[in-house]
């Protein structure tokens, strides 16, 4: 029953934690509903779509997931030795490529193997709480469901709008360029307009999940993009881009590595956030 719990707190609902199981869903409602007649609370809120724990749910999670984890642990340390379960990685590509790889080397010189997945942040984080990666980075603006993972800070980024060299400046007022972004929802040029101006930017006229191409086709001159610095500087450097606003104050963002909550303490995942997250 406990195992029941604890699968149907992390992935939010009983039909996904019946098939992450391998039960039927009456199978894990009779099962939750056996538990909170043993504890005489409501363990979680039916919604519509899903389940949402209660005070008591959040309490008994807690208090059991280290121990039922550990369990597991000692479970898979039964293994047949000469085994090596790879630490599965998700990550937007920009990410992955920048501040991810790089300080990888160590890891794999200790013999762990590391599987890489690109996607964008929310994705990757509903991936994440499924059990198929083990850690994803992940941004705040993306809304991810922080309640649920264990998150430690990886980097900062700074947001910049750029245009192709020679561009005049932007201002929100009657300025009908077309946008380029990595989602429709544009979140990075979402958080720009609204700490910047207090409003929503256009909707984009182009969009594409790959930053780096993003800022080609702006220096293309395909239009104008909301973008992380870093993947701006050397087109701004070589003169291919321009900046066409300057904010009073920098506008940022932090970005985290993300496991789900309860996990963060299995020694291969632990081993990854102190590499990568040590600089930070």
């Amino acid at each position: 029953m406990l195992r029941t719990f604890l699968c149907v707190y992390r992935c939010g609902g009983v039909a996904k934690a019946a098939g992450l199981l391998g039960l039927s869903q009456p199978a894990v409602s009779r099962h939750l509903k056996a538990l909170e007649g043993v504890m005489g609370r409501t363990l979680f809120d039916r919604l519509g779509r899903g389940v949402a724990p209660t005070q008591a749910g959040d309490l008994l999670a807690a208090q059991i997931a280290t121990h039922l984890d550990a369990l597991e642990d000692a479970v898979d340390a039964l293994a047949p030795t000469g085994t090596n379960t790879p630490v599965l990685l998700g990550a937007p590509s920009d990410l992955l490529s920048v501040h991810v790889l790089p300080k990888l080397a160590p890891l794999l010189a200790r013999g762990v193997d590391v599987h890489c997945r690109i996607g964008l942040s929310p994705e990757l984080a509903q991936v994440l709480l499924h059990d198929e990666l083990d850690l994803v980075a992940v941004t705040k603006i993306e809304q991810a469901p922080t309640r649920q993972l264990h998150l430690r800070h990886l980097c900062d980024e700074e947001f910049v709008l750029v245009g192709r060299a020679g561009e005049a400046p932007y201002t929100p007022e009657n300025d009908t360029r077309r946008f380029i972004g990595y989602s429709p929802a544009m979140p990075m040029a979402r958080r720009y307009f609204r700490v910047c101006w207090g409003i929503q930017p256009p909707a984009p006229g182009l969009t594409v999940a790959d930053l780096r191409t993003v800022v080609a086709a702006v220096a293309s001159g395909t239009g104008l993009g909301v973008v992380p610095r870093y993947l701006a500087q050397e087109a701004l450097d070589a003169g291919r881009l321009s900046v066409l606003h300057t904010p009073v104050t920098p506008v940022s963002n932090s970005i985290y590595l993300a496991t789900r909550r309860g996990r963060e303490h299995l020694p291969q995942i632990s081993a990854a956030f102190e590499l990568l997250c040590r600089a930070a």
